[in-house]
């Protein structure tokens, strides 16, 4: 069986499972304050490689997590408002790599 998996060039990690509902967002090898313990030590495998395509163009949108905040106003009005930190993320730091798994009997 083949599978797909994220990883961050510089230091090798894969990007792993989540623990938690916050999702993968939050994973971010180049940034040494991330939080690990909502991560898994298993890495996410994919079934396709547009699927992982598809997980790095959404990481890197979601740069530490965009905060979407609506306020209304007194005339019954709506506006949102969105947050970006950016946190230096870069697609090019992360590639996709083959992950091939063997059943022995």
């Amino acid at each position: 069986m083949i599978y797909y998996a994220i990883r961050h060039k510089e230091s090798s990690k894969l990007m792993p499972e989540v623990r938690t509902r916050n999702g993968y967002s939050h994973w971010n090898p180049s940034n040494p304050n991330a939080p690990e313990s909502m991560f898994h030590n298993n890495p996410r495998l994919f079934d396709t490689e547009k699927r992982a395509k598809l997980c790095i163009a959404q990481w890197f949108a979601c740069q530490n997590g965009i905060r979407s905040i609506i306020q209304s106003s007194h005339t019954g009005e709506y506006d949102e408002i969105v947050d970006i930190k950016k946190d230096n993320r870069k697609k090019e730091d992360l590639e996709i790599v083959k992950v091939q798994i063997t059943i022995r009997k």
